[in-house]
């Protein structure tokens, strides 16, 4: 029996016992550590430690039983609750709104093929691919800031669980001590209804009503440890919910990190490159297009010039070929020659047939006038 009845003053509390170091385990079943500890600690020195600091005549001590351990399990879960509206997962969200914001600029149909986007881009290419470029060199320069903040966030999400890890250990550590107390007012709560019991059986025996006195402050000792030991295990219910949940919490910025190495260090990069390559292949179509019009458009340069060329070679040959003067040209202009002389003759025959018929008329009209008029004829 721990606890020492014969009492009417509190005792000096046992020595703490030294805490032995919990290897935390990245698996930790909360309910085989509970039961081994009960195989361990229960009737233990230990317990019987804890339960010699009750004292029935001084109910303060009940009281304050576990207050300590209970108190630091309550500190704790303060701890796990700031630690969760401190948490980077609403800055990180978004910021992920905000880089879908940026990936919703991205337009595939400027960098898929489309049949109209050549007869686009054909008449001011550069313009055009200016504008396409600097739009997705902006975009790349939004995505690296937030990668670099990201990387940030890694950091801190790195540094942040290292925390939880000191916060889990001490933990469980107090959660042992918890349960410590759990089982010492548990055995203080069998001693003194054994203890009951016996004076029960006392006061039948002596027939000392004054025994009835002493049965009513033991009685509200019991009750007083009862209330104190279900508190106990209120808080063993918080404590074996805040465990779990600190893991809960490391294993969730494990795959936060995860989450920003695989979207953020290997998809961006990636994306990036083929983004890249789009518009450069793009550009390439572009220009080939435009080399090919322009070799359509040069060939049938050539051809028309070939067409030219032979056109002018066929002149040139029919020219080269025969007398700068036709034959038929000479001919006709032989015939008009001679026709012209002929015709020649004739106008000066029939002229010098019309000055003898005039000639004859002259000599008529004179001889006529010199009749009338008695002038003397003109000797020979």
């Amino acid at each position: 029996m721990a606890i020492d009845f014969s009492k009417t003053v509190k005792t000096p509390a046992a020595a703490p016992v030294p805490k032995e170091e919990t290897e935390v385990i990245e698996q930790y079943d909360i309910v085989a550590d509970r039961e081994q500890m009960n195989l361990a600690l229960v009737n233990s020195a230990e317990v019987d430690a804890i339960v010699s600091t009750v004292e029935i005549n001084n109910l303060d001590t009940i009281v304050s039983f576990g207050a300590e351990a209970a108190e630091e399990i309550s500190k704790a879960s303060d701890v796990i609750l700031n630690s969760m509206n401190m948490s980077l997962l609403d800055d990180t969200s978004g910021m992920l709104k905000t880089l879908a914001k940026i990936m919703e600029k991205f337009d595939i149909d400027e960098i898929q093929d489309n049949p109209g986007l050549f007869g686009k881009l054909f008449g001011n290419m550069k313009k055009q691919l200016d504008k396409i470029l600097a739009k997705y060199h902006t975009m790349g320069e939004e995505v690296d800031k937030i990668y670099v903040q990201l990387k940030g966030y890694e950091s801190e999400i790195k540094q942040s669980n290292q925390k939880l890890n000191q916060m889990f250990e001490s933990n469980v550590n107090f959660y042992h001590e918890l349960v410590k107390y759990i089982l010492a007012g548990e055995q203080a709560c069998k001693e003194i209804e054994d203890y009951i019991k016996q004076r029960e059986t006392d006061m039948a025996n002596t027939g000392d009503n004054s025994i009835q006195f002493e049965l009513t402050n033991l009685n509200q000792a019991l009750m007083m440890m009862e209330q104190r030991t279900q508190d106990l295990r209120t808080a063993e219910n918080v404590a074996m919910q805040s465990i779990p949940m600190i893991k809960t919490m490391e294993f969730s910025n494990y795959n936060l990190v995860r989450k920003i190495n695989s979207a953020f260090i290997v998809t961006l990069p990636v994306f990036k490159q083929a983004l890249a390559q789009a518009i450069l292949l793009k550009r390439q179509g572009i220009q080939a297009e435009a080399m090919a019009e322009l070799d359509k458009k040069t060939n049938e340069m050539l051809m028309k010039n070939a067409k030219n060329t032979v056109e002018a070679s066929k002149m040139t040959a029919r020219l080269a070929s025969g007398s700068s003067i036709q034959i038929e040209t000479l001919e006709t202009t032989w015939r008009t020659i001679t026709s012209g002389i002929e015709e020649t003759r004739r106008i000066q025959e029939d002229a010098r047939k019309k000055r003898i018929e005039d000639q004859a008329r002259l000599e008529a009209i004179k001889q006529d006038f010199n009749r009338q008029y008695h002038m003397p004829q003109k000797r020979n």
